[in-house]
């Protein structure tokens, strides 16, 4: 028992520090003149790269064997991509409020689907904390609500399906790969279908922007990623898609602390009620006994 709370706690510390990091990109990419598109590049490329060197240190290369789930490890590669292409070009079409606002309803739809697809229980505390977690978010984000094109909206709508998809895939895959192996896989397959977004690009602003793009490889993408991942094989589905809500929270808080944004009434009512959301998920959570986490791939025993 006292393994599997300490389980539960580290999966959901795991989700916190995430959001917490993730939170701080767009502080950062405010401050690099790089086109989004290149942004996604070097954090997709640098955080494969990242993780492939840890997993060489550590001497656990055997971990990014494709094993039996390749399609959909490469499938979950491709979804990525598609997200976060979808994801900036919404916000290059919408303001960030709108895209935030629709980007948001993807952890609506993984509670919605998780019970279908993974054969998760809907707990009544998850439909309660979605609401409160809807609802701070349309207190952040529609003051600022704005109008843009239909391309705008679908790449927002888009952006919404496949992270919600992206999560449940991660999830099937978890009892099959390790973290490491899942992020490298995912991260490396994405960096080769938006490559194309270097054609043109700068090279002088991407040398000016390498810090910046570094970090967000490095930290943002590559190590958050096992995180990430760790963190799906411990905490169901549905309870990630309520902590994931905590992202836009933190971003608020980088913004005022790095960029002097003061937040608005609505806006600090907004995160009031995500925390609440969160803590709704959490402290429950820390009192039942969540699966066991990533046991050692079955291929992976067999062949070591």
């Amino acid at each position: 028992m006292g393994a599997s709370l300490m389980r539960s706690r580290t999966g959901y510390v795991e989700l916190i520090l995430c959001g917490l990091i993730w939170g701080s990109i767009g502080v950062i990419v405010k401050r690099i003149d790089v086109p989004a598109a290149v942004i996604v590049f070097f954090r997709l490329s640098l955080g494969a790269l990242a993780v492939l060197v840890w997993c060489a240190v550590r001497g656990r290369m055997r971990e990014l064997r494709l094993g039996p789930q390749r399609g959909l490890l490469l499938a979950a590669g491709l979804g990525l991509a598609l997200h976060w292409v979808a994801f900036f070009e919404a916000y290059k079409r919408l303001s960030v409020a709108t895209t935030i606002l629709i980007v948001y309803v993807g952890p609506v739809l993984i509670a919605a689907a998780a019970p279908r697809v993974l054969g998760e229980r809907l707990e009544r505390r998850t439909i309660y904390a979605l609401a409160l977690s809807v609802g701070g978010v349309a207190l952040i984000a529609v003051p600022s609500v704005g109008s843009g094109d239909a391309l705008g909206f679908a790449c927002a709508g888009v952006a919404a399906v496949s992270f919600a998809a992206l999560v449940l895939m991660l999830k099937k895959l978890t009892p099959h790969y390790t973290p490491a192996g899942i992020t490298v896989w995912q991260l490396g397959v994405a960096a080769v279908v938006v490559s194309p977004a270097l054609a043109g690009a700068s090279g002088h602003e991407i040398v000016r922007a390498a810090p910046a793009l570094v970090t967000l490889g490095v930290l943002h993408t590559g190590l958050t990623g096992i995180l990430y991942v760790s963190a799906l094989g411990i905490v169901q589905a549905q309870q990630v898609s309520i902590l994931v809500y905590l992202e836009p929270v933190t971003a608020v808080l980088w913004a005022w602390a790095v960029l002097s944004e003061s937040p608005t009434l609505a806006t600090l009512a907004g995160g009031a009620l995500i925390i609440a959301a969160g803590l709704l998920i959490v402290v429950p959570g820390l009192r039942v006994t969540p699966p066991v986490a990533f046991p050692e791939p079955v291929e992976l025993r067999m062949r070591g």
